[in-house]
């Protein structure tokens, strides 16, 4: 493969050189007249994210997302690796299942990816980890679109295979409350961040020792009841129902949105999340236009995360080095795969980004929802991501290089 060169590109440090890159690796960093050169103008180049938590649909499914359009929205938004959530249809509990799953992604994806285990009655871990399962969940300890809770018997259960195989575990933690549902302050209530705190206790007392991980955890105040890792969502950490119209099934998701005061609090504590993750759970505009009580729940956002994030860094809100780390390297860290960076040697998954904000547009994106709840939102996209030195995504054009799949 001839090299690459990524011509002025400006470092993290405030640096401007050239990267050059040779066989899917950074081979120099400085300056280089030895391959094809793509001049960044000294914009800013980090490592690309990796996204831990998407669901990229497909199958009978394939209306909301399928795997092309879902990682192509990656790769636009600045990621170069995903990590499939396994509430597909059917669920990912067998081998057979599994094997297709994963060979759809090698066939369609444009980025990196991952596919995680189901955690079900039924589920086949032993089969699951053989056959390349690189986490197993969201496991549901509480309800969800296209996932019912789990009995504490299958958790306590499935958590001590799952420590015996020191496989990592993801949790949806939430405590569904019985109650008529039909505007975003109901949901709220009927899925309290008590109930959260509830149920990740409840997990925690359960775990045998597993490898914990937490899913888009809604509230700063379950920080401190979480023994393992965690994540929290954009929607939870930019949105709160309070500045959205009552009825707005587009801000519905699980977990719910907070009150506007529990929202800033969470983005206070901004350097206590270990991992920002998109939760990217895509649904049709027809789908999301039901009523309230019957609309499902979750919102495209691998193609905003970060362009959501860098906004945040443009503002001086929060800074560079805590963005690579929660959407870089800790994920990568957590999930035990190789974590890209600028330097000599690592894996070359570059984004190339745009020096000024732009104003978030459903139109200019790439996910088959057609929607997104951060629209008119500032973010700051890249202009171009590079995924193992091939550049798949340049100023609104894509290519498909080499993916890798991450496995166990």
């Amino acid at each position: 493969m001839p090299s690459l060169i990524l011509s002025n590109a400006r470092l993290a440090n405030g640096r401007i050189t050239d990267i050059t890159i040779k066989d899917g690796r950074i081979s120099h960093i400085g300056s280089s007249n030895f391959g094809e050169k793509i001049d960044c103008h000294n914009a800013l180049a980090i490592p690309a994210a990796c996204d831990m938590h998407v669901h990229m649909r497909d199958g009978v499914q394939s209306a909301k997302e399928d795997w092309s359009t879902g990682t192509m929205s990656a790769a636009a938004g600045g990621a170069a690796t995903v990590v499939d959530q396994p509430n597909s249809i059917p669920a990912n509990e067998t081998r057979e299942i599994f094997i297709k799953r994963v060979n759809e992604a090698k066939r369609k994806s444009f980025t990196n990816f991952g596919v995680n285990g189901s955690v079900t009655d039924n589920a086949d871990f032993v089969g699951l980890i053989e056959e390349g399962a690189l986490a197993f969940g969201e496991m549901f300890a509480g309800a969800s679109s296209y996932g019912s809770a789990l009995t504490p018997e299958t958790i306590d259960k499935s958590l001590e295979i799952l420590a015996e195989k020191n496989m990592l575990v993801t949790v949806h933690a939430e405590e569904v409350l019985s109650q008529d549902v039909n505007n975003l302050r109901d949901h709220s209530k009927s899925r309290p961040v008590s109930g959260e705190i509830k149920t990740i206790e409840l997990v925690n007392s359960l775990s045998h020792g597993a490898r914990l991980h937490y899913c888009h955890i809604s509230s700063a105040k379950s920080f401190d009841s979480i023994k393992g890792t965690f994540e929290v969502a954009p929607h939870h950490l930019l949105l709160n129902y309070e500045e959205a119209e009552p009825c707005d099934t587009h801000f519905r998701m699980n977990p719910p949105l907070r009150l506007k005061k529990e929202q800033r609090e969470l983005l206070a504590n901004f350097d206590k999340i270990p991992v920002i993750a998109s939760d990217h759970a895509p649904h049709t505009v027809d789908e999301k236009a039901l009523e309230f009580s019957k609309a499902p729940s979750g919102v495209p956002g691998v193609e905003t995360m970060l362009p959501l994030l860098m906004n945040l860094v443009y503002e001086k809100k929060i800074s560079l080095e805590s963005v690579i780390s929660k959407t870089v390297t800790n994920p990568c860290g957590i999930l035990k795969i190789e974590a890209p960076s600028i330097s000599v040697g690592a894996r070359a998954d570059i984004a190339v980004y745009s020096d000024v904000p732009e104003k978030i547009k459903a139109e200019n994106l790439h996910s088959k929802a057609g929607w997104t709840p951060y629209e008119n939102m500032n973010g700051v996209f890249p202009k171009m991501t590079v995924v193992n030195g091939c550049v798949v995504y340049r100023d609104g054009e894509f290519s498909r290089g080499e993916n890798i799949w991450f496995r166990n």
